[in-house]
């Protein structure tokens, strides 16, 4: 049994790629904590001024979408993506083989899912940075919609990559290359 095939891509990219996913989901906590602030801020205001924050009901909506893409990818790398490891956990412990079957069908998946909303945004992005279009009532509080948008490009792309990178472990495993630090069950253990 190889213990690595002859070509492996170089770890520095993977280093790299991890380097930005890991930025993508720090944004994002710190994005939560903004969003934590201004509710609270506008919970305050409404209690004490009877005068709430403009624009938090809007800012929170639109955040919840691009905080989840921005950390999605993050979630997928360090194996904390939602899933049920019921079966295929009990199959990667039992039998390995067939549970990196079903894995590697599962992130399968999980690349065409990611691709799909890539190519469905990219439209969305391009209509709402050409109108220049916003969200929001005029001369109350608006925001543009297309950062949002670039934000689902970024994340289902990254994720997408993710995705082939799992693709990718499961299926030097079922070749028989057993790098240990690289493998991992996609829902419970790291996948580098």
């Amino acid at each position: 049994m190889p213990s690595s095939p002859p070509d492996s891509p170089t770890p520095i990219l993977g280093k790299f790629f991890n380097a930005i996913v890991s930025a993508l989901n720090g944004i994002g906590t710190i994005w939560i904590f903004v969003i934590m602030i201004l509710i609270n801020l506008d919970v305050f205001m409404r209690y004490l001024f009877n005068s709430p924050v403009r624009g938090v009901p809007l800012a929170v909506t639109m955040s919840i979408v691009a905080i989840v893409f921005l950390q999605m990818s993050d979630a997928l790398r360090v194996g904390r993506f939602t899933r049920s490891d019921v079966m295929i956990g009990r199959l990667l412990q039992t039998r390995p083989a067939i549970g990196h079957v079903l894995q590697l069908f599962y992130n399968a998946l999980g690349v065409i899912l990611m691709a799909v909303i890539f190519g469905y945004t990219v439209p969305f992005l391009e209509k709402a940075w050409l109108s220049q279009s916003y969200a929001g009532n005029e001369g109350d509080f608006t925001v543009p919609e297309w950062p949002v948008k670039a934000v689902i490009l970024i994340g289902s792309s990254c994720c997408c990559i993710q995705f082939i990178r799992h693709v990718r472990e499961d299926f030097r495993y079922l070749l028989g290359y057993r790098d240990n630090e690289h493998m991992g069950s996609g829902g419970s253990s790291n996948h580098e």
